[in-house]
């Protein structure tokens, strides 16, 4: 046993009393960790809370959530002890990479997805890789291949990320209990039931695959499925998480362009040098977070002890977003190429009032949910279907509502604009869908 790990148990409101005890309480160790407590000050659902007042829990109780069902879905799967240790851990880090507001943020600085921070995370961090270290030899490398998809089994490193993970499985649950909505629930004890691993790919070098059994489970898999559509809809997509959300992306993207001038604010230094280009270390990224980012803005918007940011644009938009004087937004439809009609004259209102600031106060948003359509390695597939037999569930959801693009096609744009903005909005819902 590691020296200083002990029992430990946590009080969820999701699951329940989640218990790291007997060779479990190993990774307790891997919860002290600096990267880790930092998932604390990172909210899990963005901006949702500026919609949703209870939507404020971080990642790190997600974490506990995932790897809770993790465990539960080892046991089910009488998955071999090393097996099962790196589905476990891989759970409790899978979102150790992500940045302040989470997915926000990768819209900002490309190539900052959380995987390929987590990646790094896990190899570069020193603290973590040795307590990751102390529990297995090489698993920090093995938890770079859960990231990189050369994980094998394959069917382990899809309990983490496919279809139907524990990381939905989780995010689905907790997110509806603190948002307040009731259409996030689903039957977590009949999937883990009804989730088998059979040899699927005779002649394979890795021949077993994760399957559902239909008959057993499909109708709690449905359930589920209906409740993450209903998620992105009502609260995911919310014309006003988006409106948030989209003005934190100009307020950055202002940022950016101002530190690759050298004219950025202080207080942000690790996301100037991203914007720049720059090489960032693992530690100083460790240092971004919803707090240290919210500090920052705080100070931009002239509310700190120092000077406000000296560009006006800058400071005005942060100003809004923290006074929760939000962006308006209006309806478009669901056909994405609206966009290309309506954008040129909604960006002449714009400049008329903001001149050539105008693209930070107009836009066109479109929340595309792509039904559950996934890549082959994170396929999970069905037996004893009535009429398929066996069938990935990829192909069922062709049949299925859920299975089709769901667009939410909508401008956003400041209050002083809206009115201008509506006879837009209003030409673009006439118009014939198709006609050029």
């Amino acid at each position: 046993m590691l020296p200083g790990s002990r029992d430990r148990v946590f009080r969820d409101p999701v699951h329940g009393l989640i218990e790291l005890r007997g060779e479990d309480r190993r990774l307790g160790t891997l919860l002290e960790t600096r990267a880790m407590q930092r998932l604390r000050r990172i909210k899990q659902m963005g901006w949702a809370w500026l919609v949703y007042p209870g939507a404020e829990h971080s990642r790190f109780g997600h974490a506990l959530g995932a790897l809770h069902i993790a465990t539960r879905v080892a046991e089910q799967l009488q998955l071999p002890e090393e097996t099962a240790l790196h589905v476990k851990v891989a759970a409790l880090l899978h979102d150790v990479g992500h940045g302040p507001f989470s997915h926000a943020w990768e819209h900002v600085f490309p190539g900052s997805d959380h995987e390929r921070w987590g990646a790094r995370i896990v190899t570069e961090d020193e603290e973590l890789r040795g307590a990751l270290e102390a529990l297995a030899p090489g698993l920090a490398d093995v938890l770079r291949s859960f990231w990189t998809k050369t994980y094998r089994p394959a069917f382990a490193r899809k309990l983490v990320s496919s279809q139907l993970d524990v990381d939905r499985l989780d995010y689905l649950l907790r997110d509806g209990h603190y948002s307040g909505v009731g259409y996030a629930t689903y039957d977590l004890d009949w999937i883990i039931h009804a989730l088998q691993v059979d040899e699927l790919h005779t002649g394979s070098d890795d021949p077993r695959d994760l399957v559902v059994d239909y008959r057993r489970g499909m109708y709690a898999v449905e359930q589920y499925l209906f409740a993450r559509s209903y998620m992105y809809a009502q609260v995911y997509h919310h014309k006003t998480v988006r409106a948030a959300e989209w003005m934190f992306i100009k307020v950055m993207e202002r940022f950016a362009a101002l530190a690759r001038h050298d004219a950025a604010p202080p207080g942000l230094e690790p996301a100037a040098q991203l914007a720049r280009g720059a090489e960032l270390s693992v530690a100083s990224y460790l240092r971004l977070h919803d707090v240290s980012l919210t500090a920052a803005m705080d100070a931009w918007a002239g509310l700190g002890e120092g000077p406000a940011a000296a560009d006006p644009v800058l400071r005005d938009l942060t100003g809004r977003l923290i006074a929760r004087l939000l962006f308006k937004t209006l309806d478009l439809g669901d056909d994405p190429r609206v966009v290309e009609r309506v954008q040129p004259a909604a960006l002449a209102v714009a400049e008329r009032r903001f001149g050539a600031d105008a693209r930070f106060y107009v836009d066109i948003d479109t929340a595309r949910q792509v039904g559950y359509r996934a890549d082959h390695d994170e396929e999970l597939h069905v037996k004893d279907h009535p009429r398929y037999g066996a069938v990935t569930l990829g192909r069922l959801l062709e049949d299925m509502p859920l299975g089709q693009p769901q667009s939410a096609v909508r401008l956003v744009c400041a209050p002083e604009l809206i009115e201008e903005m509506r006879p837009i909005a209003e030409g673009a819902l006439r118009r014939p869908h198709g006609r050029r």
